[in-house]
């Protein structure tokens, strides 16, 4: 469990393993500094150095019953000059999948409670020194989709590799040709932006696809054999597509079709000190149809200590005599690590509905779905994780 190099401090009577300390150390590395986290976030790896990730810290309690921090890097502020682009963690390959961004300012105070601005509410009805202004305080922003090979050193929608929509006008952008009037609908600071895409490979692809009823949509079918044309050529059709929605209505039609298949992560690009909080779900301000998934399912939820004990064992030789002191040891250390990833996983979970439930209840939306599970069910769940070690 430890990292090579480390200076590993052994339990005594047990100098072939490390002790509960240096376990619990090592795993929080990899959650914090090698960016191995049990949920979706942003990559510190696959980023620009110049943006910054940030995110209000998640506790996770230790052995001795202090607090670590576990870091979340759930929101991006700009860099200075020019766009920069960042990446998450977990990228769709195929499958549809949903993902919110909410558009902060500045000083970064609509990330967590601003307030919905209404659709009616366009940017043509603004004087345009009144735009050039907050503009000017908020900076600007490219959201969308990208693969590993985009250039972090330009914004999204630069190369191939990725699609976008900014801010300014709604516009669309892909390999930087930016189409302004596609039916797209400016947003900004407090606004609520979705991103769907729609991965299908040869044998899996869809002539037409259904629009979330949940966004307000109707259950609407998009497209059809030969989907929309943005002016962006593929070398087959896929039905392969993105969709976009603000506050939860669709803008235009399907953003992007017959996108270049790959593996595509949700991609940010800040300029000036614009910032974004991005919520990979499983609870959204928004809640898309069941049929799109939250890319926070492209994480795979980590497993009770107890099980992934048991998966060790099922693979050790019983045969072999071992002193019972060090087996007993080795049960402890496999449950620690566990229960650290286990632990910082539902805490997640925890504070990110409770994020949910503050912007819903601030625009006035239905908080139902999520009052049906209270906070003891999670305490209880992490509580477990410390069950039947021997410290």
């Amino acid at each position: 469990s430890g990292i090579e190099g480390d200076n590993v401090e052994m339990d005594v009577g047990h100098p072939i393993l490390p002790s509960i300390n240096a376990v619990s150390n090592t795993a929080l590395r990899l959650i914090n500094d090698f960016n191995l986290p049990p949920f979706v976030t942003m990559s510190t790896k696959d980023s620009a150095p110049q943006l910054k990730l940030e995110d209000p810290p998640l506790m996770t309690t230790d052995n001795d019953g202090g607090n670590t921090n576990i870091r979340r890097r759930l929101v991006v502020k700009g860099a200075i000059r020019g766009y920069r682009m960042s990446r998450a963690t977990h990228g769709v390959s195929n499958g549809c999948y949903y993902y919110e961004a909410i558009i902060g300012g500045g000083d970064n105070s609509n990330i967590y409670s601003g307030q919905k601005r209404p659709l009616h509410e366009s940017s043509n009805q603004e004087e345009p020194s009144d735009l050039a202004t907050k503009r000017q305080k908020t900076g600007h922003v490219r959201i969308g989709w990208s693969t590993r090979s985009g250039d972090l050193q330009a914004p999204v929608g630069y190369d191939a590799s990725s699609y976008a929509i900014r801010d300014t006008g709604g516009s669309r952008i892909h390999k930087s040709r930016r189409e302004d009037k596609w039916g797209g609908t400016e947003f900004g600071p407090g606004d609520v932006v979705g991103f769907a895409i729609s991965l299908y490979s040869d044998n899996t692809a869809k002539s037409s696809t259904t629009v979330p009823s949940s966004l307000g949509l109707d259950s609407a079918t998009i497209g059809g054999a030969n989907g929309v044309s943005n002016g962006v050529k593929a070398d087959a059709t896929t039905g392969s597509h993105i969709c976009f929605f603000v506050n939860g209505k669709q803008v235009g039609d399907k953003a992007f079709d017959n996108i270049t298949p790959g593996t595509y992560y949700p991609a940010v690009s800040c300029y000036s000190d614009a910032s974004v909080k991005l919520n990979f779900g499983p609870h959204f301000v928004y809640p898309p149809n069941k049929e799109m998934q939250p890319v926070s399912d492209l994480c795979s939820v980590p497993p009770r200590p107890k099980d992934v004990l048991d998966a060790v064992l099922s693979t050790s030789n019983a045969s072999k005599k071992v002193d019972e002191r060090v087996v007993t040891a080795f049960k402890d250390l496999v449950k620690k690590e566990s229960a650290i990833r286990r632990d910082a996983y539902l805490r997640h979970v925890a504070m990110q509905k409770k994020e949910i439930l503050k912007l819903r209840t601030d625009r006035g939306l239905s908080t139902h779905d999520l009052q049906d599970t209270v906070k003891a069910p999670i305490e209880q769940s992490v509580d477990e994780c410390y069950a039947s070690m021997h410290f």
